[in-house]
Parts: structure tokens; C-alpha cells; sequence
């Protein structure tokens, strides 16, 4: 990457890893993936970080720090994964981000999605535009696939404006102008931040972030032996500093001292585009990693089968379960139009009748029935 002071691209031989594996005594596996089959240059374009080398010298002392804090101190599980809570995955699909360093995007946008079905255990779909998020908000600061992004940077903005759906602006890579893209009617369908913090260098903040939220965005290292990872937990055993990249941490384990990670490479990547990290390596916990602290949405839900309608004597306090969303409270213009609401519902309820719901920071606005 133009601002990245790096080494000269120098391909890792394959027999050289293995034999670097080997010696190491097979702390991970490797295989020939997606990204392997690739130039260098080709690899290095896929990390959207500038590198930090010199957090290498303080590995040693992240990884002591990592396993120390306990997550059982903060009232966590010693481990956790978000795509099995309970026999239930609040994760979304794993993506590939093509030849462009908008990691970044891909990174932040996972880790909105996941704290909001998170945090709402709702299975919903929700898939948000990294097109957005890369080709609009960090465009606008000079960033491009070239020069990469921050996480900090791609919250502020989704925490000020918001972040569209994938559908008002499909992803495709290579630099564009994104303001000539999007669909115009888009600030009637996005995803907000509520807040999120800068965590970097607190391990039990991320478990603590992730057990409660779902999804930590973090940042390290990343060295030629990576491109080749399948699986296991992966630790820096050879190659060069190739850059630095940003992915969503969805869980932890303590037992294993790792990070369990969600890669924007494709599922010919990796565990089918998963990996799990070394406390400590490469920097995951300090370089940067960023905490999304809730997500509201402003959007039409589709095709919600109404499960349940709740209300007491106050003309305010009415609810609606929808069957993908949850919980939601009616709050029309008026107790006329918040009742009036409600019998729509009761009667799509009694007829097993999809609605639509026009959600607004958690409250129903609006509905369509059929």
C-alpha cells in the first residue's frame, strides 16, 4: 500500500512454511487457499491497514496480558462464539472484499450487523454497504483501495449518518466515486451506531465487549504465512510484514487463548473464511480494535409474520412481536393511529398474514397489511 512502509513483496515459498510449521510443531494448518493462488501484490492489496511493526515487541507481553484477563472476571463465559449462542447464530455471511484495501469497511459493517442481532436476538437478516462506508464517507477523508482506512474513522461516520443497505449500494471493488452510486432514497433505509469506544490494548474490554455485544472490529499484522492459513490457531511462524488488516472478532477462548475471527477473503479462505488468533499475535489486541455499543434502524421490515401483540391500560405502552424482528413498540402520531395500528395487526395476526413494519430507532411508525 502507497503509505504502508513495508518490505518488498517477496512470495513465501509453500515447502519453506511447511517446513517453518513443522518446527514449530504444527501450531496451525496450512493449505493452498483462494488468496494464496494470488500475486503478492495481489495479496497485499487485500489488507487495508497501515502496518505496525513495532508493536511485535510487546507480543510477549499482549499475549500474558490477554490470558490473565480472564474473562470470568468481568462476569463473562470462558469462551464464546456468536455463531453458537445457545444452538443459535447471530453471524452473518462471510464476504469477499475482491482486490481493494476496504477491509475497514468490511470489518466495521460485520461488526454492526452483529451487534445488532446481537444485542436484539433477533436472526434477521441484516446486510449493510461497505460500498458506502469505503467509496463515500472514506473517500471523502482521501482513503481508496490503495491507502486503506481506520476502524475508528468508519464508525464516526456510521455513528453520525449511518450506514446504507447492501441493496442501495452493492459492493463491487475498485475505487469509484460512491456519491454517484447510491441509491438516493437511502437515508430512509440505514443502520446507526448508537456509540461505540476505542478498546485497543484492553483484552478483557473485548471480552467483555463481545460476550455483550456480539462483535468487537480489530486490527493487526499481517505476514506472508497468513495468506496460507486453514486452520487451528494461527501464530506468525514465517514471512514477511506484508501489512496491516481489519477484521470482526465474533468470539473468544480462553482455553485455547485465541480470538475467534470472521475474514473478508471469501470462503476459499481459511476455516470457509473464519480463523482463530493467538492471544497476543500480530498485534490483534493493540493495535486497533473498536466496540460497537448498540444499533438502531430506520427502514421498512418486509414479510413479518405478526407473533404476539401486547398493551395495558395506557394508550402508549403497545407492543408487536414480528416473527424475524422481535419486539417492537407501536408509536403512531397519535393513540388514534397507535389503536388503529394494533387492530391491523390483531387481524393479520388471526389470518397468518405477513406485514410490513416502518421501524424508527426501535418504535413501529408505520405498517402495510394485505
Amino acid at each position: 500500500m502507497a503509505d504502508n512502509a513495508q518490505q518488498s513483496p517477496q512470495p513465501l515459498d509453500l515447502t519453506t512454511l511447511s517446513e517453518a510449521l513443522a518446527a514449530a510443531g504444527h501450531p496451525w494448518e496450512m493449505a493452498y487457499t483462494s488468496i494464496t493462488a494470488l500475486t503478492e501484490q495481489e495479496r497485499r492489496i487485500r489488507l487495508g491497514v497501515p502496518p505496525r511493526p513495532e508493536l511485535e515487541e510487546t507480543a510477549e507481553a499482549d499475549a500474558s496480558a490477554a490470558m490473565a484477563a480472564k474473562a470470568e472476571n468481568v462476569g463473562a463465559p470462558a469462551a464464546f462464539d456468536v455463531r453458537n449462542v445457545g444452538g443459535v447464530s447471530y453471524d452473518s455471511p462471510v464476504k469477499d472484499q475482491g482486490g481493494c484495501g476496504s477491509c475497514v469497511a468490511f470489518g466495521s459493517a460485520a461488526a454492526t450487523e452483529v451487534v445488532f442481532k446481537y444485542s436484539r436476538r433477533t436472526t434477521m437478516p441484516l446486510d449493510l454497504s461497505e460500498a458506502q462506508l469505503f467509496y463515500v464517507y472514506a473517500r471523502s477523508e482521501g482513503r481508496n483501495c490503495g491507502n486503506g482506512w481506520w476502524p475508528e474513522r468508519a464508525l464516526t461516520h456510521a455513528k453520525a449518518t449511518g450506514v446504507t443497505f447492501e441493496d442501495y449500494y452493492p459492493y463491487t471493488a475498485g475505487d469509484q466515486d460512491g456519491n454517484t452510486k447510491i441509491n438516493a432514497d437511502w437515508p430512509n433505509r440505514v443502520a446507526k451506531v448508537v456509540d461505540f469506544a476505542t478498546i485497543s490494548g484492553n483484552a478483557l474490554q473485548m471480552k467483555a465487549d463481545i460476550s455483550t455485544y456480539g462483535a468487537v472490529t480489530a486490527c493487526f499484522n499481517v505476514y506472508g504465512d497468513f495468506f496460507s492459513y486453514r486452520s487451528g490457531v494461527y501464530r506468525h511462524v514465517t514471512g514477511n510484514l506484508a501489512g496491516g488488516h481489519c477484521v470482526v472478532l465474533i468470539g473468544y477462548d480462553d482455553a485455547q487463548s485465541c480470538w475467534i475471527a470472521r475474514n473478508s477473503w471469501g470462503v476459499g479462505w481459511g476455516d470457509s473464511g473464519y480463523f482463530r488468533i493467538a492471544y497476543g499475535e500480530c498485534g490483534i489486541e493493540s493495535f486497533q480494535t473498536c466496540a460497537v455499543r448498540g444499533v438502531n434502524l430506520l427502514a421498512w421490515l418486509p414479510n413479518q409474520q405478526v407473533v404476539g401483540l401486547w398493551s395495558n391500560e395506557y394508550d402508549a405502552n403497545i407492543w408487536v412481536y414480528g416473527s424475524q424482528r422481535g419486539w417492537l413498540h407501536l408509536d403512531g402520531a397519535s393513540p388514534v393511529t397507535n389503536h388503529a395500528m394494533m387492530s391491523e395487526l390483531a387481524a393479520a395476526k388471526a389470518l397468518g398474514r405477513p406485514v410490513g413494519l416502518y421501524e424508527d430507532q426501535g418504535n413501529v411508525k408505520q405498517i402495510y397489511a394485505w
